[in-house]
């Protein structure tokens, strides 16, 4: 299922790398409960394009989303392999979507944020000039002209907002079908008992 994409700022690398080599220099590692922290360890995960650890600098609630999404859809694959019918499995199957072909939340965003996705990420942060509230969310000026969306998860730590109103509802989505698959199986599970040759 694609996701909405994001607008991509085309400003050269120079910020970029300057906050990357802020980072790799300095005797502390980035702080991710910092805005400044976080910028600066999604810097250093996209120029080593390091996805595991870019995966964990996204908005908490996008990774929740993931997560949701992908045990939604292993347990609707589950459903569908061994209580649908042989000549219905393919294409229920297919019509699960990339979730229900890995293993994680950190596989999935692995298959959604390949090389183009993290090169546009990499065009957007820059150090920060200026932060601003906005609800939950903080909105951060950089100096390379883009404005990006921070969210601090539970943990305290600031995720960068990637695609977290289309993953929520995509995890909405994947409720709703996990609920009718279950029931569709368990109806295809029944007429399998009925139709079994009676024992004498």
């Amino acid at each position: 299922m694609r996701t909405a994409k994001h607008t991509v700022f085309r400003l050269g690398c120079s910020s970029f790398l300057l906050l990357a080599c802020a980072v790799a220099c300095s005797a502390k590692a980035p702080d991710p409960r910092t805005v400044r922290g976080a910028l600066g360890a999604m810097a250093s995960a996209l120029e080593a394009r390091n996805g595991a650890l870019l995966f964990r600098l996204m908005d908490q609630r996008a990774r929740h989303a993931m997560a949701s999404i992908v045990d939604a859809r292993m347990q609707a694959r589950k459903l569908i392999e061994s209580d649908y019918p042989q000549n219905e499995r393919f294409a229920a199957v297919a019509s699960l979507g990339d979730g229900a072909e890995v293993r994680d939340a950190a596989g999935l965003f692995a298959r959604r944020c390949a090389e183009p996705c993290m090169r546009a990420l990499a065009e957007q942060i820059g150090v920060p000039t200026s932060e601003q509230s906005d609800g939950e969310e903080i909105v951060v000026r950089t100096a390379r002209g883009t404005t990006l969306h921070m969210h601090a998860g539970k943990d305290l730590a600031y995720g960068l907002v990637w695609n977290t109103r289309a993953l929520n509802a995509e995890r909405e989505q994947a409720s709703r079908e996990l609920a009718q698959i279950r029931e569709n199986a368990d109806v295809y599970r029944r007429r399998r008992a009925l139709e079994s040759p009676r024992q004498p």
